[in-house]
């Protein structure tokens, strides 16, 4: 099809970017580009130099150079159409060309996410974002709107996840900051559009990402480096001049339950949290699903 171009970056788990290139369909995505920023090992040199039915061109960045920088380096390089981001720990679905259908038909739509399957359940930190009292706030706080785009349900939202198709023209207009290193590079990129864009974003719930979260201690030990998060939720506020930004960590799949009579939104954890104020099984339930629906 030549217009659907893959990006990744890597840093150590190279096992499971083994398990992503597998699922590269090659009649779907005309290339692959791999951002490295680990070390070179000799396992990810053989990786690299086997043949795929598709180009594979890897870029070696200097060590732990970040996701910003790695994926900044991509949108340098592409030249597709479209661009479709996934993280190493995922796999392509054999229906991602839908997303390319429905964002062909929605013109003002910059990128389109689907949802994570994992062993245990599909969810999406899809959210909208606001302003307030010059702070970001990520949340949900209306019913969402199901639409069917190219007979497919499509759901709008400011903020959407990492496994998601994007035009090019969207990445011109704003892509990912290279002085992130790990963390709020995501929302950076959300509220940049948000501050200087006028493109939308949306999901295809029809749409699921295989996701392998996990890895090593060593990998695990620079992935939630709270120092970096530090560093990072620093800069994002100075960049935007901003005093904070607040995550109400939302995990859409259902945004509505007449059951309940306050304002919606109602997933499972919300309707947890509701019963976990008067007590009793709520409680035991809320406990539970707080540390399975991050």
């Amino acid at each position: 099809m030549g217009e659907i171009a893959l990006g990744v970056t890597v840093f150590k788990r190279i096992e499971k970017l083994e398990t992503l290139l597998a699922s590269v369909d090659h009649d779907t995505i005309s290339h692959v580009y791999v951002a490295d920023d680990g070390e070179m090992t000799d396992r990810k040199c053989e990786v690299y130099h086997r043949e795929y039915e598709f180009p594979l061109t890897v870029f070696d960045l200097p060590f732990d150079a970040g996701l910003g920088a790695g994926r900044n380096r991509i949108v340098e390089a592409f030249d597709e159409e479209y661009f479709l981001l996934v993280d190493s720990d995922m796999e392509v679905p054999h229906n991602v060309d839908l997303l390319r259908e429905q964002i062909a038909q929605r013109p003002s739509v910059g990128g389109i996410c689907g949802m994570f399957l994992e062993n245990d359940r599909f969810y999406t930190p899809c959210s909208d974002l606001f302003v307030e009292s010059n702070t970001v706030v990520k949340d949900i706080r209306e019913r969402k709107r199901i639409e069917s785009v190219a007979g497919a349900p499509f759901v709008e939202f400011d903020f959407v996840a990492n496994a998601a198709l994007f035009r090019r023209e969207c990445l011109e207009a704003y892509a990912w900051d290279p002085e992130y290193v790990i963390g709020r590079e995501h929302i950076d990129f959300y509220f940049g559009h948000y501050r200087e864009t006028d493109w939308r974003f949306g999901l295809c719930p029809e749409v699921q990402f295989p996701h392998h979260p996990g890895g090593t201690q060593t990998y695990e030990a620079h992935r939630f480096d709270a120092d970096k998060y530090d560093e990072a939720e620093r800069y994002f506020l100075d960049k935007w001049n901003l005093d904070g930004f607040v995550s109400n960590k939302t995990t859409w799949v259902d945004t509505h339950d007449p059951v309940y009579g306050r304002k919606p939104p109602f997933s499972l954890l919300d309707k947890a949290r509701m019963k976990y104020r008067t007590g009793g099984l709520g409680h035991l339930l809320f406990e539970g699903l707080k540390y399975v629906v991050k």
